[in-house]
């Protein structure tokens, strides 16, 4: 595998003005932020936006930080879908390896703009906006390019499923803890009433004496 920087060619496209040094990334306070979905790192964020691509659910980036991203050193070539022909690069996560996004070397036409760029998987990410300005280098995001930052229907199906079944395991506890103390209380109330009725049975026996 081969770092951001592998290339002097390569170098100057790669280093950016969110380029920074290992183990920290530069955030524009009003960029959309991307972290990898399998580590949570982030991993870059929108100051050098491309465009997005709907048909491949991707956007792509100018460039991202070296110390985050590992590119791989073998080509591929995708034989089916929207960039069919194009051949590409991986490149990953550098702290769990987890795909990320491609890097295409040659492209149909169409996607020529994509090429030697950042195309980023946003199935691979979670991302977060801290800011409204427009981000510092480059065009921000389009409205209808956020479309592809969102999960799929199925995906956010299966959240709420889950979600349900935790609530509803949760108020199965709420519902059996209410019984329990509704239980307590009663028998606190009994022995209350059994120890009162036994002393002013002893209140009485001492009187008569």
């Amino acid at each position: 595998m081969s770092r951001a920087d592998d290339s002097e060619g390569d170098r100057n496209k790669y280093n950016s003005s969110n380029e920074v040094s290992e183990g920290a990334v530069a955030v524009n306070p009003s960029a959309i932020v991307f972290q990898c979905l399998s580590c949570l790192q982030i991993v870059a964020d929108s100051t050098t936006w491309v465009r997005a691509t709907p048909e491949l659910r991707t956007f792509t980036l100018q460039s991202a930080p070296a110390d985050t991203i590992t590119i791989s050193d073998q080509l591929s070539t995708s034989h089916d879908g929207h960039d069919l022909g194009s051949t590409y690069a991986s490149f990953s996560c550098s702290n769990c390896t987890h795909i990320l996004g491609k890097i295409y070397r040659t492209t149909p036409r169409y996607l020529d703009d994509l090429r030697d760029y950042f195309t980023f998987d946003a199935s691979a990410l979670k991302n977060y906006q801290i800011g409204s300005d427009e981000p510092a280098n480059g065009p921000p995001p389009a409205d209808s390019d956020f479309a592809i930052l969102k999960p799929e229907p199925d995906a956010v199906a299966q959240r709420l499923a889950i979600m349900e079944t935790v609530i509803m395991a949760m108020h199965d506890e709420v519902e059996q803890l209410k019984s329990e103390v509704t239980s307590l209380r009663h028998d606190m109330a009994v022995n209350y009433d059994s120890d009162a009725r036994r002393r002013q049975g002893a209140t009485r026996g001492r009187k008569k004496a």
